[in-house]
C-alpha cells in the first residue's frame, strides 16, 4: 500500500475545534489519513514512500463546491449582462445539443481541471460524462436529470449501479422547479425514499419563479411548495435559497434541509442576495457553490468565501454576522455533511479519507503570517494552491496537474467554442 507524508506545514483540521497545527505532519496510507500531528512525533513513528515538504504552506481539507455546471463553461463570458431567465434562454439549443461528444469531453475536463488547480477535491453537479468526471481523480455527487416525463426509474437506478463508486456518488436532481409537474416530483420523491437517494435542486434562485409557482400551485415560496409535496428533507440540497420567506426559513430548519449558497452566481445575474445570516442563526446546514462557469466567471471557493461573507456584512450592516471562520467550514465539514460524507471527509482526522490540499503562503498578499483563518478567506485565492490530493492520490503538486494533460484540454476547449460558434445564432456576443 504506497504511503505519504506531508511535513513542515501548519495544518488546519476544520474539525470541532477548528485546530491550527504549526510544525505539523500527517501520515497517509493508501486513501485515508493514519496519523496527524506534531512531525518530531509522526516522522519517529511513520516511514513514508513520499515525502511533500509543505513548508511555508497551509494543510487543510480539500475544498467542496457544492453546485456547479461544466457544459456552461463553452459560454463563459458570452452573455455577461442578462438575468436568469433570459440567460436560460439563451442555452437554446442546449450546448449539449450543439457540440460532439469529443468536444462536450473537453468542456468536461476543463471545468475538471479547473477545480483540480482550485483546490476543489469534490463537487456536486448533474451527470454527464462520467468517464472523464471519474478519471480526473475528483470526488463527485452526480445528480441524475428527471425531466417532466414519469416513468419507471429503471435507467436511472442502472445508471447508478453501474458507475457508482468510493469517489462518484449519485443522486436526483431537477430543472428549473416551475417546469416539473407536481406527479413528477412525487415520483421522485418516493424513488428517492426507497432507495435512500439524496436529491439536488434549484430553489427559489430568482422572483420569476417564486411567482411562476405561486401562480401555478398557489403557494407564497418554492420551499413552502416543496414542504407540501413532502420533499423538503434532510435528503434536500436545495441550491440558491435566495427568495425566501423567514417562514420558509424555519421550514427548513424544522426539516433538515441543507442549502448550497451560490453568491457570485447570484449577484451577477442579478438575482438578489440570500439570507446567509438567517441560515446560519437557524443552524441550517449550508455549502458553498460556484454555480457555472459562465455565471460566475470561474471556479474559485476562495472567491465564494470571501464574497458571501462580504455580502452579507454589507447587507446587514454588521460586520459581525458571518466570520471566516463560517465560511471556511462552508467549503470543508459543511459541505461535506451537505453531501452527507462529513465521516469520511470535510476535515483532517485520523481515519478519515486523505482529500487534503496545500495553499502556498509564499506570497505578498498572504504576508504578514498573522491570522491564517482570515487569510485563507481574505487574502488567497484558487492559484495559491499548490498541491491537491484525493483518495490519497497526489492530482497537482507543485502547481503541476498530474492527472490531466493541460495544455491538449485548452486547446481542445478553444476549438470546441470556435466550432460550436459557428452552428448556431445567437452565440458569440453582440
Amino acid at each position: 500500500m504506497d504511503s505519504l507524508i506531508i511535513k513542515n506545514g501548519s495544518i488546519v483540521t476544520m474539525d470541532e475545534s477548528n485546530r491550527l497545527l504549526p510544525q505539523g505532519a500527517i501520515y497517509i496510507e493508501g486513501s485515508r489519513i493514519i496519523g496527524i500531528g506534531k512531525m518530531a512525533d509522526l516522522e519517529k513513528t511513520y516511514r513514508a514512500d513520499e515525502v511533500i515538504d509543505a513548508s511555508n504552506g497551509v494543510v487543510m481539507p480539500g475544498l467542496i463546491n457544492s453546485h456547479v455546471h461544466f457544459s456552461s463553461v463553452l459560454k463563459r463570458g458570452v452573455e455577461d449582462n442578462l438575468p436568469l431567465e433570459q440567460w436560460l434562454a439563451t442555452l437554446t439549443p442546449h450546448p449539449t445539443q450543439l457540440a460532439s461528444k469529443e468536444e462536450l469531453a473537453a468542456a468536461f475536463r476543463l471545468v475538471l481541471l479547473e477545480m483540480i488547480r482550485a483546490g476543489i477535491t469534490c463537487y456536486s453537479a448533474g451527470a454527464g460524462m462520467l468517464r472523464e468526471r471519474y478519471e480526473s481523480g475528483l470526488r463527485s455527487f452526480n445528480a441524475l436529470l428527471v425531466t417532466g416525463e414519469i416513468g419507471d426509474y429503471k435507467s436511472v437506478l442502472q445508471c447508478i449501479q453501474e458507475n457508482y463508486s468510493d469517489r462518484c456518488q449519485f443522486g436526483l436532481g431537477t430543472p428549473w422547479l416551475p417546469s416539473v409537474s407536481e406527479d413528477t416530483l412525487l415520483e421522485m420523491k418516493e424513488v428517492a425514499e426507497k432507495h435512500n437517494l439524496r436529491i439536488h435542486m434549484h430553489v427559489a434562485e430568482s422572483k420569476g419563479e417564486i411567482q411562476e409557482v405561486k401562480r401555478k400551485h398557489g403557494c407564497d415560496g418554492s420551499i413552502e411548495y416543496l414542504d407540501r409535496l413532502g420533499l423538503l428533507t434532510s435528503r434536500l440540497t436545495a441550491a440558491h435559497c435566495v427568495h425566501v420567506s423567514h417562514k420558509e426559513i424555519d421550514l427548513m430548519r424544522k426539516r433538515g434541509a441543507g442549502v448550497s449558497h451560490c453568491p457570485v452566481s447570484n449577484a451577477k445575474l442579478g438575482d438578489g442576495i440570500a439570507p446567509l445570516a438567517d441560515f446560519l442563526k437557524a443552524k441550517i446546514t449550508i455549502g458553498l457553490g460556484s454555480d457555472g462557469p459562465a455565471t460566475n466567471n470561474c471556479i474559485d471557493m476562495f472567491q465564494e468565501m470571501k464574497i458571501a461573507c462580504l455580502l452579507q456584512r454589507a447587507v446587514c450592516c454588521d460586520p459581525t454576522v458571518v466570520k471566516a471562520e463560517d465560511v471556511l467550514r462552508m467549503v470543508t465539514i459543511e459541505g461535506a455533511k451537505l453531501l452527507g460524507i462529513d465521516n469520511e471527509v470535510g476535515s483532517l482526522k485520523v481515519g478519515k479519507k486523505a482529500d487534503i490540499i496545500i495553499v502556498d503562503f509564499e506570497k505578498p498578499h498572504l504576508y504578514p503570517k498573522t491570522n491564517i483563518f482570515s487569510h485563507l478567506v481574505y487574502s488567497a485565492k484558487a492559484s495559491d494552491v499548490d498541491t491537491t490530493i484525493v483518495d490519497g492520490k497526489i492530482l497537482m503538486k507543485n502547481g503541476k496537474v498530474k492527472t490531466m494533460d493541460e495544455a491538449s484540454i485548452l486547446s481542445e476547449v478553444q476549438e470546441a467554442y470556435e466550432n460550436i460558434s459557428t452552428r448556431k445564432e445567437p452565440w458569440h456576443s453582440k
